[in-house]
């Protein structure tokens, strides 16, 4: 696997500015040893000899920079692996010493982030944007980037909480409920065994968000795109074949104006879908609706029908009696 460029040369930047500080010359010496490897291709052995410097001298924010990325690349190399989940703790407890050093850089902000994402590492996560989320406004790409990770370690609950007070904080950002929305076809798409009542209800949700997202977003294809995509989802909650049918029509019509808000089609080309829209959508809910409240109490979908099958030929015959 190939090591990523720009940890390489972050690293030997690292060591740049390290080595003219007051750090010993024994734990220069260490860090020095520890680039050569990394260079080398051997991160582990370099993240060794990081971890003996910062031992040495534990105030040079660099030497925790350098392991940090040493740790990082030998994570990429063991990737689902005790020995990968294990440098990724330790390369996220790098950054955050280093951070705790050298505040607010934004450089090494991003490296961190994107490492919680990339290793799925949500409580640390929680951990390290507790004071941004919980101060007034929170901040709002703190409780994206929670959502995100949340969202990828599978917890729906959590980064569906995360996503909504996103919204709450920035009402007027199209792309704040779009990620909401997105979370929730993902979890339609992925849970065929939600149907019925279930598949309604979240279906429902994710327009509703949608309906906004494409209020803030009119000249975006996403919302529309997805749009679609939930009609599709909401098709396949077996309700029977009209409320089916009708969804997969407003789908289809809601893709038509994706490609032409995405070509950058002009208003009088969607005039015709638009229109079907605003008539279809009533109707195609009543019909879910209707489905829906016939469930019996305590069911979450209408029971099955099952078409009665042809008489077999060998069946005997009721005999008539004049």
């Amino acid at each position: 696997m190939r090591r990523p460029r720009i940890i390489q040369g972050a690293l030997a930047v690292g060591l740049l500015v390290g080595a003219s500080g007051c750090d010993t010359i024994k734990a220069r010496s260490r860090a020095q040893d520890g680039v050569a490897l990394y260079k080398d291709g051997k991160p582990v052995e370099a993240a060794a000899k990081f971890e003996e410097a910062q031992a040495l001298d534990a105030t040079v924010p660099t030497i925790w920079l350098d392991l940090g990325f040493a740790d990082l690349a030998a994570y990429q190399l063991a990737i689902g692996m005790p020995a990968g989940n294990a440098a990724a703790s330790r390369a996220i407890f790098a950054f955050e010493k280093y951070l705790e050093m050298r505040p607010g850089e934004e450089r090494v902000t991003s490296y961190l982030v994107q490492t919680f994402v990339d290793t799925s590492h949500y409580d640390d996560a929680v951990k390290f944007f507790k004071p941004a989320v919980d101060r007034t406004p929170p901040d709002t790409q703190a409780l994206a980037t929670l959502g995100t990770i949340a969202s990828k370690v599978g917890r729906f609950a959590d980064a569906s909480t995360w996503y909504e007070r996103r919204i709450a904080a920035e009402p007027d950002n199209g792309d704040a409920r779009l990620a909401l929305a997105v979370l929730l076809w993902d979890r339609l798409k992925s849970h065929v065994e939600l149907v019925g009542k279930d598949r309604v209800d979240m279906s429902n949700r994710a327009l509703a968000v949608l309906k906004e997202a494409r209020r803030l977003q009119p000249a975006s294809p996403n919302p529309f795109l997805y749009t679609n995509l939930v009609y599709r989802e909401r098709a396949n909650a077996n309700l029977g074949d009209d409320p089916k049918r009708a969804d997969l029509e407003l789908a289809n019509a809601y893709f038509r104006i994706a490609n032409n808000v995405g070509r950058g089609g002009s208003e009088a080309a969607m005039s015709k879908d638009r229109a079907f829209i605003d008539d279809a959508t009533p109707k195609a809910d009543a019909l879910v609706k209707a489905v829906v409240d016939a469930i019996p109490a305590g069911q979450n979908a209408p029971a099955p029908v099952t078409p009665a099958g042809p008489v077999a030929k060998d069946a005997p015959r009721k005999r008539v009696t004049k």
